[in-house]
């Protein structure tokens, strides 16, 4: 009976044992041992064994990990007072530092951020934030890696995640928003009428133009029409003209004679005292005596 209970204290001793030596490191952790409370090794994920019931094992998360910062209050350039939102991730790149160099490397970290974050916007205006976060995201990582290096982490991103203006300013803002929005609605409509009253000008010019167009057209199309008429008037007149000529210049010398005849046979009939005659005339007086006896007897 005593050699079976020495049996199974020596069993349970030697479970123990192997309890306390056995350490299982799962993915995508790493453990730190302890021995003595003084620092021995690293190790990867995996079965270990270390020494019993003198050594104990520190796990630690190397995988990337979020973490959101709360929101803080920063004061701008212009003293402007906004919260601003952060988020950022971050690796373990060194156990034993992260372990033993800073008794909580993740809080060393959140605060220098905090405090990098602070100096950064402290050196924009308002306008300069609001519109600038990639850049301020972009000085915040390059100045919390250099830090963060000694903790044994690594920043891999930071992000803002938001930027409120405190209730005043932004009250300030959406004035200032709205009257924006009038002015540019005035111009709008200044420039629509601006446009419009041009248009017209373009159309009434080209209307001005055609009805100018056309008058002219009338007119040029009235002289031209004029002038043809006259030429043909004047065609008319050359053309009887020189039938005339033609005429004459066919005519005897007995036709004219005729025709001073019967016009000093007029003048004979006539009761004026003087008549003035060409000279071509003057052979045909003789005729005048023996007209006017003529005329006398027909009238008796």
């Amino acid at each position: 009976m005593v050699k079976l209970i020495i049996g199974i204290i020596v069993i349970l001793l030697i479970i123990a044992v192997l309890m306390a030596s056995i350490r299982i490191i799962t993915q995508p952790n790493q453990g730190v041992v302890l021995t003595f409370g003084k620092f021995e090794r690293v190790l990867s994920s995996g079965i270990h064994f270390i020494k019993p019931f003198i050594s104990r094992v520190i796990t630690v998360n190397t995988a990337q990990t979020p973490v959101d910062l709360n929101q803080q209050v920063v004061i701008t350039k212009d003293n402007a007072e906004i919260s601003v939102k952060i988020s950022l991730k971050y690796h373990v790149t060194n156990i034993e530092d992260f372990v033993f160099k800073n008794e909580d490397s993740v809080r060393s970290m959140i605060q220098d951020t905090r405090a990098a974050l602070r100096g950064i916007i402290g050196n924009k205006e308002l306008n300069e934030v609001l519109n600038g976060t990639q850049e301020i995201n972009a000085a915040l990582f390059k100045e919390i890696s250099s830090v963060t290096a000694g903790y044994g982490l690594n920043v891999d991103r930071v992000n803002i995640d938001s930027v409120n203006p405190s209730a005043d300013i932004q009250a300030s803002m959406n004035k200032l928003l709205q009257a924006t929005r009038e002015r540019d609605a005035t111009i709008a409509t200044a420039e629509g009428k601006s446009k419009s009253i041009t248009l017209e000008n373009e159309a009434n010019n080209k209307a001005l133009l055609a009805t100018n167009k056309a008058q002219n057209e009338a007119l040029v199309n009235s002289a031209k029409a004029k002038a043809t008429a006259i030429q043909t008037e004047a065609d008319a007149d050359a053309y009887r003209t020189r039938i005339l000529n033609e005429a004459l210049s066919q005519s005897s010398e007995n036709y004219f004679i005729f025709q001073n005849t019967e016009a000093v046979k007029a003048l004979a009939d006539g009761t004026a005292n003087t008549v003035v005659l060409p000279n071509q005339t003057l052979d045909s007086l003789g005729l005048i005596p023996a007209l006017t006896k003529v005329s006398k007897l027909t009238n008796k």
